[in-house]
């Protein structure tokens, strides 16, 4: 079901809006500031093409955790390009969440609502944030999980 909506949405307008989104990659990339700002939006790019059967995860959710030194520092510089971010990620928000409810408004739309409420989310705060696969998010939780269990035994 995933591939046909993925289809859909390329062809009804997502490979604008993933081209658009590297643009403006290119954009925050000309500085050494905005680099994480366009690996960002690279990420929302890959969202934007195919947003059927994607997970988002955050770095932090991805590190290991006897690197907290390092866990900290990319948690202070997330934060701080957040609000640079802030308010070009509270328009797009806007945008993503009206468009969201206008596609709720009909039966067939509703899927295509959920994927701009889940867009609009994911702009708001994308710095440190990952576009994976559903099948790529179930294996990190069952590795998190197996460690877990290993590290209360």
């Amino acid at each position: 079901m995933s591939s046909i909506g993925n289809v859909l949405w390329f062809i009804f307008g997502g490979e604008i809006v993933a081209l658009l989104w590297l643009l403006i990659a290119g954009v925050f990339a000309i500085t050494i500031i905005g680099l994480p700002i366009a690996r960002a939006c690279i990420e929302f790019a890959k969202l934007s093409a195919f947003p059927f059967g994607k997970e988002i995860i955050r770095d932090t959710e991805l590190m290991d955790q006897n690197k907290k030194v390092t866990k900290g520092a990319v948690a202070v510089i997330n934060i701080i390009l957040s609000v640079i971010w802030f308010p070009i990620g509270l328009l797009f928000t806007l945008i993503y969440f009206v468009l969201g409810i206008i596609s709720f408004v009909t039966i067939i739309g509703i899927p295509v609502g959920v994927a701009y409420v889940r867009m609009g989310k994911f702009v708001m705060f994308p710095i440190g944030a990952r576009v994976i696969s559903k099948m790529q998010a179930q294996a990190i939780a069952t590795a998190k999980e197996i460690v877990k269990r290993t590290a209360n035994s």
